[in-house]
């Protein structure tokens, strides 16, 4: 069995990397953190009378595997224990997805604190790195807009049908992707109509 923790799992992503984790034959959940001792059903209606109950992040034990659900810049903070330790890390978040660390900072608006783990990550999309997914340490999981896009051009480039330089990529969005935090932003009101231009 791997052995999986899951660090993060109050919010959307957690949950249900949680899910889907708890059903799969070979693997076992060992924990999922929450800064709160308030119980998972607090977060998570699903989970109510499975007897999962959140660890506190400096609780965590040993896995082969752990999934980090945490916001924009602090899974680079928090990782190197694991990796130390020869733990595989699957990032959700956006920490390690970009090879340019001044385009990094520029998007996200924070300073990478650990650039060098950005240079080690492999993008994981697996329909195309299989492979270098299989041996890396730091697998940087692609968002939705991206895999959509991405497995949607990769067979037209693959095979050079169409120009590079005039790709665009028009995306429609929800809220979901913006986690459970309270946010005027994502209220119906004011994020109806909304659209993404992706420029490739």
């Amino acid at each position: 069995m791997i052995k999986v923790g899951i660090y993060g799992a109050s919010g959307y992503m957690g949950s249900e990397a949680l899910r889907i984790l708890l059903k799969h034959p070979e693997v076992s959940v060992e924990w999922a953190t929450s800064r709160s001792n308030t119980p998972i059903e607090y977060y998570h209606k699903n989970f109510y009378g499975r007897g999962i109950k959140f660890v506190l992040p400096s609780e965590v034990t040993p896995c082969d595997v752990v999934f980090f659900a945490l916001p924009t810049g602090v899974t680079t903070e928090v990782c190197q224990p694991f990796l130390n330790e020869g733990t595989k890390i699957i990032d959700f978040g956006a920490d390690f997805r970009l090879k340019d660390k001044s385009e990094w900072e520029r998007i996200y608006q924070k300073n990478h604190t650990n650039w060098n783990l950005s240079q080690e990550a492999i993008y994981g999309i697996c329909e195309l790195h299989r492979k270098d997914i299989a041996q890396a340490s730091i697998i940087a999981n692609p968002g939705c807009y991206s895999s959509s896009s991405i497995l949607a051009l990769a067979p037209l480039v693959s095979e050079e049908f169409i120009d590079l330089d005039k790709i665009i990529v028009d995306g429609l969005s929800g809220t979901v992707g913006a986690g459970d935090d309270l946010d005027l932003a994502l209220h119906h009101p004011e994020i109806d109509n909304n659209s993404c231009h992706i420029m490739l």
